[in-house]
């Protein structure tokens, strides 16, 4: 509604709640857009994917994302999955066309986009890989399965025509490891690449991080078969206190409950996944911690936290929120 035209009186307007999200996101979105270089076209406005990804209330990330043939993949960077994709062969010329890699380095052409190769671990078979300034990695692994219908075809082939010569080559293409196997059997194998992510999922950078001054020293207070599960402030009665929300492997995810919690209380509690729920606040702060010291702190907005999703037995997450837009190449 607007009030005062033609009248010389101040311009009162009122908007929907959704009115004000499109132009927080529109807002947002420019300001990304000017930083990257891009311009405000209708072209570019219709193929955003991050325009989309904000009306549908979802942040940008901290860092640029993976280009996923073209378009950016927030799927790797906040999921767990695992991706089946289209594998370059790994080489150092070009390296610093990669995110974040310095000359000499070895990159690998991953669904369009380099990622730097961190470590080989059998060439042209498997490798660690990064992207850009995410302290993640990833592992990328050619996967072999039996394919029972070439199998069958190539039998019956064979005994069909017993004098014919049949030469099998690799597939064509420069750089391509689409490939086919035939063992001793005569059982035919075909190979396919998967990116999985390696350690903790990705879903806190949608928040702040922050930086590592005036953090109050912690040590784990109560643990369990899997690891530490609640943190404190050593030889103190009350004060901080962190809950184990998420783990992969020997890294560890903590939600703080609060700045003063009597430890006494906390420990009573003998279901700690209770605990919770007793988690407020706009803004979580979340610490990633390994081998007795704290990694990352991140300031994520409590919409964003999928804090209903976690069970606090289980190993492994698929944290995608259902609000996150995933773009199909």
């Amino acid at each position: 509604m607007v009030s005062g035209l033609n009248s010389g009186l101040p311009i009162h307007m009122s908007f929907s709640d959704r009115e004000k999200q499109l132009i927080r996101a529109a807002f947002a979105w420019g300001q990304v857009s000017h930083k990257e270089g891009y311009t405000l076209s209708d072209g570019e406005i219709e193929k955003s994917v991050l325009l989309r990804r904000l009306l549908a209330g979802r942040p940008p990330l901290a860092f640029p994302p993976p280009l996923r043939h073209g378009f950016p993949w927030y799927e790797v960077i906040e999921g767990r999955g695992q991706h089946v994709v289209n594998v370059s062969e790994a080489s150092t010329e070009n390296s610093m066309i990669a995110p974040g890699s310095r000359p000499g380095d070895k990159y690998i052409l991953i669904d369009g986009s380099f990622w730097r190769v961190a470590e080989t671990i059998s060439e042209r078979e498997e490798y660690i890989v990064e992207w850009g300034s995410y302290p993640m990695q990833w592992r990328l692994r050619k996967h072999w399965e039996v394919n029972y219908e070439m199998t069958q075809q190539l039998q019956h082939f064979r005994k069909d025509n017993p004098n014919a010569g049949l030469r099998l080559d690799k597939r064509a293409g420069e750089g391509e490891y689409s490939e086919f196997r035939i063992d001793d059997d005569q059982t035919v194998w075909l190979s396919e690449w998967q990116l999985t992510r390696i350690g903790l999922s990705g879903w806190v950078w949608v928040g702040t991080p922050l930086e590592p001054t005036g953090q109050r020293p912690l040590a784990p207070v109560k643990e369990d078969e899997h690891g530490p599960l609640i943190l404190s402030e050593p030889e103190r009665a009350t004060g901080e206190a962190w809950l184990r929300i998420e783990r992969a492997g020997q890294a560890y995810r903590f939600v703080r409950l609060g700045e003063e919690i009597c430890y006494e209380q906390l420990l009573a509690e003998s279901d700690s996944s209770m605990l919770l729920h007793g988690v407020q606040g706009e803004d979580l702060l979340i610490m990633d911690w390994s081998e007795g010291e704290p990694l990352h702190r991140f300031a994520v907005p409590a919409q964003l936290a999928p804090l209903e999703e976690f069970d606090l037995d289980r190993l492994g997450y698929e944290l995608v929120p259902e609000n996150a837009f995933k773009a199909n190449p």
